[in-house]
C-alpha cells in the first residue's frame, strides 16, 4: 500500500490488486469448485471489502477532523502574526517623488502634481504650462485579507489638467477638507458592507471596528455641505497602485460617495464653507 500524508492538506492511499501468477496455492483450490460455488464465494468477498472500506472510511473522517484541527491551529498562527497595516496617523506626508499621503488603520488618501512643459521657439527652452493633479480616496487594507475584490477605491480623478495652479490648489483643498471627516480617528468604525476587506481568516482584525446600524445618519444640512465639496467625475473604480496611465472611471452621483462613507465622525456647530471652484 502507498500512503503519502500532507499534514492539514491532503490524505493520499493508493492500492490496486493484481493477480498473482507465481506462489498462488489458493488457485489451485479453487478450480475444484463448480462456477455457482464461485459466483457465490465471489459475491460474499465483495461483501468483506466492502466491509473494510467502510473502515477505512470511517478513519479518513477522522483525519478529517484532525486536519481541519491542524489548519485551524496555522491560520490562528498567522493571524497573529500578521503585521498591522502602515499609516501616517492622519498626518500629511510625502515622500522623495512628489506623493502626498494622509491615512489611518482604515482610509488612505493621497496626491500628486506633475508639472508639463513644453518647447518655447520665442524664450528657447522648456516651459510649464499645465498641472496634472492625480489623487484617491482608498481603503488601506491588509494585501491578505479576505476580500481585496473591486471597490477598494472609493473616489478620485487620475490625471485632471489644470493651466491655472491657484485654480488647481482651489481644487485639491476642497478635495481635502470633503473627506476629512476620514482622518479625525486612527481607527474609524468600517462600514458594514466593506467588513471582508478588513478580516483575516474570517475573523475582524485587531483594533478595528464594523459600523453600528443603530447609528443616527447626519443631518440633510451636513450632508448637502459635504457634498457641495464633490464632482461627478469624482468617483471611479479601483486606482492604479502606480502612477500609469489608466481609462476614466465609471462615473456615479456624489450621493453615492457619501452613502459609502456615511457617519461624518466630527461635528462642528458651524456648517464647513465650500472653497471658490
Amino acid at each position: 500500500m502507498s500512503c503519502t500524508l500532507y499534514p492539514g492538506e491532503k490524505l493520499e492511499i493508493t492500492e490496486y490488486a493484481h493477480f498473482n501468477f507465481k506462489d498462488n496455492p489458493e488457485m489451485a483450490e479453487l478450480i475444484l469448485l463448480t462456477p455457482e460455488e464461485l459466483k457465490e464465494k465471489e459475491k460474499d468477498s465483495v461483501q468483506q471489502e466492502e466491509a473494510i472500506g467502510s473502515e477505512l472510511d470511517n478513519t479518513i473522517a477522522k483525519w478529517i477532523s484532525q486536519a481541519q484541527h491542524t489548519v485551524n491551529l496555522r491560520r490562528a498562527q498567522e493571524y497573529l502574526n500578521l503585521f498591522p497595516v502602515q499609516h501616517t496617523k492622519n498626518c500629511w506626508t510625502e515622500d522623495g517623488y512628489g506623493l502626498h499621503e494622509i491615512s489611518n488603520m482604515v482610509y488612505r488618501m493621497t496626491w500628486r502634481v506633475n508639472e508639463q512643459t513644453r518647447w518655447s521657439v520665442k524664450l528657447k527652452k522648456n516651459v510649464l504650462f499645465a498641472w496634472d493633479l492625480s489623487w484617491y480616496i482608498l481603503y488601506n487594507t491588509s494585501p491578505r485579507a479576505d476580500y481585496s475584490g473591486p471597490g477598494r477605491q472609493i473616489a478620485g480623478q487620475d490625471k485632471k489638467r489644470f493651466t491655472d495652479m491657484a485654480q488647481m490648489e482651489r481644487y485639491l483643498q476642497g478635495r481635502i477638507k470633503a473627506y476629512s471627516h476620514l482622518f479625525v480617528e486612527i481607527s474609524p468604525p468600517i462600514p458594514k458592507e466593506d467588513k471582508k476587506r478588513f478580516c483575516f481568516n474570517g475573523i475582524l482584525l485587531p483594533g478595528y471596528t464594523v459600523e453600528s446600524p443603530e447609528l443616527l445618519e447626519p443631518d440633510k444640512a451636513e450632508v448637502d455641505d459635504l457634498l457641495s465639496f464633490l464632482e461627478d467625475e469624482d468617483i471611479g473604480g479601483e486606482a492604479p497602485q502606480k502612477e500609469v496611465s489608466a481609462p476614466q472611471p465609471e462615473e456615479q452621483s456624489p450621493e453615492a460617495i457619501w452613502s459609502r462613507n456615511r457617519r461624518h465622525r466630527q461635528r462642528t456647530s458651524k456648517p464647513p464653507q465650500a472653497p471658490a471652484r
